[in-house]
This record gives C-alpha cells, sequence and structure tokens, in this order.
C-alpha cells in the first residue's frame, strides 16, 4: 500500500492521484489535486456556461470537471500530447474503480438465473446509474448484452470548455472495463458519440468454451 491509500479519498480520486504520482511526484500530484479542488470550488471550468438546465447535466458536470480541470493545467507544464496521455490514464483508472463499483462483473450465470421481469428491472436500475447518458437496451440474455448510447453530455461538455479532444478518453475507460469484466467476455463497440457517431453502440458476448453445449 501507498501514502495514498491512507488519504480519506474516494476511490476515483486515490486512483488518479497514483497515476500523477507515477508522471509528477508525489508532492506535485498532491498540490494539484489541491488546486483543483479550488478550482472545482470556483465553479469552473463551467463559470462561463449557463446553469444546468436538468439534474443530469448537473451530475454530469460534477462528474467530468475533475478531469477537465486536470487536463487545464496539465497543459500549463507538459505539451498538449503529454498532458493528454496523463489526462487519459486518470481517466481511466478511474474509470475503472467507478465501474466496478456500480456495475461490477456482468456474470453470465447470473443473468442466466433471472426471469424477464428480473432482468427488465436489473436494466433500469443499472441504466440509472449512468446519468451522463441515455441508454437504449437491445438484448441481454445469457450469450449476449447489447445497448447503445443515444446522448451523452461529455462530448459536450468537453467541447464547450475548450476540450473536445478529451472526450474519447471517457470512451477508452469504458472499453478497457467492459472488455475486461470477465476473460471470456468479447466487446465490441465500432463508433461512439465522442467521435462523431450518432450513439455508441455496446456489443458484448461471452465466447464459447469447450463445455458450453
Amino acid at each position: 500500500m501507498s501514502f495514498i491509500d491512507f488519504l480519506p479519498l474516494d476511490g476515483e480520486s486515490k486512483a488518479a492521484l497514483k497515476v500523477l504520482q507515477k508522471e509528477l511526484g508525489l508532492f506535485p500530484a498532491l498540490q494539484m489535486g489541491m488546486r483543483l479542488k479550488k478550482s472545482e470550488k470556483r465553479g469552473e471550468p463551467f463559470h462561463q456556461m449557463a446553469p444546468s438546465s436538468t439534474q443530469k447535466e448537473t451530475l454530469s458536470r460534477k462528474q467530468i470537471a475533475p478531469a477537465i480541470l486536470l487536463y487545464q493545467e496539465l497543459k500549463k507544464i507538459r505539451s498538449q500530447e503529454d498532458a493528454l496521455r496523463i489526462a487519459e490514464e486518470v481517466i481511466i483508472q478511474s474509470t475503472l474503480v467507478f465501474l466496478r463499483k456500480t456495475i461490477g462483473a456482468i456474470q453470465r450465470k447470473k443473468i442466466a438465473s433471472m426471469t424477464a421481469g428480473e432482468r427488465e428491472g436489473w436494466v433500469q436500475k443499472t441504466g440509472d446509474k449512468f446519468f451522463n447518458a441515455e441508454m437504449e437496451w437491445r438484448e441481454i440474455n445469457e450469450n449476449r448484452v447489447e445497448f447503445d448510447v443515444t446522448a451523452c453530455h461529455f462530448p459536450t461538455l468537453c467541447a464547450k470548455t475548450g476540450v473536445p479532444e478529451l472526450a474519447p478518453s471517457f470512451c477508452k475507460g469504458d472499453a478497457v472495463f467492459f472488455g475486461k469484466v470477465e476473460p471470456d467476455v468479447s466487446f465490441q463497440r465500432e463508433n461512439t458519440i465522442a467521435e462523431g457517431a450518432p450513439r455508441c453502440e455496446f456489443r458484448m458476448s461471452w465466447i464459447k468454451s469447450d463445455s458450453d453445449p
């Protein structure tokens, strides 16, 4: 365990600090963390935008603000390419913690044992946790889980704060998680809203083993 593990922070913040410690050193990482907190309290990076019109947008702003502020700070001390690389790794590691906490492994046996009503309830409960996105579930059974994200606040917020290039980093965090939840899961997502597509198509299926019928 490291010093960061003993700090009174949530899991996402600890994951972010560990990446920054590796890239910047412990004390510069802690100092940057404190600067970001002060910026958030001042309403940055959204202080020049109109107030949120929905609760989902308010929550989305709160979730994405640290990443945007971090990227902006990193660009002051590193090249844009390096700043984006570091911010992206922070986003990926923080996203993994968040998704493990909110979803956990998508277990084939658990889904197979559910009734149709239980699956519908699970889908609704899971979708409600993603306040940055509008989700359209297509299929969920013991063979595959398929859904589309039809709208997402993150690309819009990145564009409005002048960092549109940061938006695809959040998609990469999702890809790492859903692609490695279980060793026998196949994950596909050809296009994303952050890259200009009208929707993000998540397609997950279980790879058949020799023991499968």
